[in-house]
């Protein structure tokens, strides 16, 4: 496998805590598939498992993205991390998903009722945004992208049992809770801007198909933020809650 300049300077900046302070033009992906591809190639090379997944999209029906998360990035609510083991952190409420069984690639794509009567388990995850590159967000969507779209950790709450939980659940505007050291940082208005989140399992189960990857049940599948990212300075203990799914908490020390 050929290193690529990109994957070589993100794993350094994740293995040195160093930002990436220059990006070459020449460096920043040509497109999704070579973006994918840095994303694996910085997994292989640090010797990582995948344990989590993002997705999102920027609206109803928009192009999706999707990044896997390093196992050892992904924690069980209570958590507690350094604070300054990011190099800045905002905090996304959002609900992620497990699946029953695996979906294994297949030449047919996978059916929006296939998809969802996989579902096994849904709950409240607290998604940590980071960048290892020092002029994000002033920086290609593409670059972004082979970094883990930008993901620095993640936190999962307690999962809930899918078909319990989702008959006349509000996807779309769900009561919600997110507070840092008491003090809610909800912003006015509430939302995936994806809309239903679970339409964007219809493309992660065919995206990953496409690329060979069967989907595993122990992958938790977070997708997209209800609140927007909201930064958090310093050391604190952060909060969420979302109605009928359930609560999380990271204390940042």
């Amino acid at each position: 496998m050929t290193v690529s300049t990109l994957a070589a300077q993100l794993v350094q900046a994740r293995r040195q805590r160093t930002l990436i302070e220059d990006l070459e033009s020449a460096d920043i992906p040509a497109d999704d598939a070579a973006a994918y591809a840095i994303q694996h190639e910085v997994l292989t090379l640090c010797g990582a498992r995948i344990g989590a997944w993002k997705v999102g999209a920027r609206a109803p029906g928009a192009p999706a993205n999707t990044a896997p998360i390093d196992a050892e990035l992904v924690h069980t609510s209570p958590a507690r991390i350094a604070h300054a083991s990011f190099f800045r952190v905002l905090i996304e409420l959002e609900i992620a998903f497990r699946f029953s069984y695996a979906l294994p690639p297949r030449s047919e794509p996978y059916s929006r009722s296939e998809v969802f009567a996989a579902l096994g388990g849904m709950g409240v995850a607290l998604e940590v945004v980071d960048s290892r590159f020092a002029q994000w967000p002033n920086l290609a969507t593409l670059a972004q992208l082979a970094d883990s779209q930008n993901n620095g950790a993640l936190v999962v709450g307690k999962m809930e049992p899918y078909d319990v939980i989702a008959p006349n659940f509000d996807f779309l505007s769900p009561l919600l809770e997110l507070s840092v050291d008491g003090v809610s940082i909800v912003p006015p208005s509430t939302g995936n801007p994806a809309g239903d989140p679970r339409e964007l399992l219809v493309w992660f189960v065919n995206h990953c198909s496409a690329h060979g990857h069967t989907v595993q049940p122990f992958w938790t599948i977070t997708t997209g933020s209800y609140t927007g990212a909201r930064r958090v300075e310093g050391p604190s203990v952060v909060s969420g809650r979302i109605d009928r799914v359930g609560e999380i908490e990271l204390t940042l020390e």
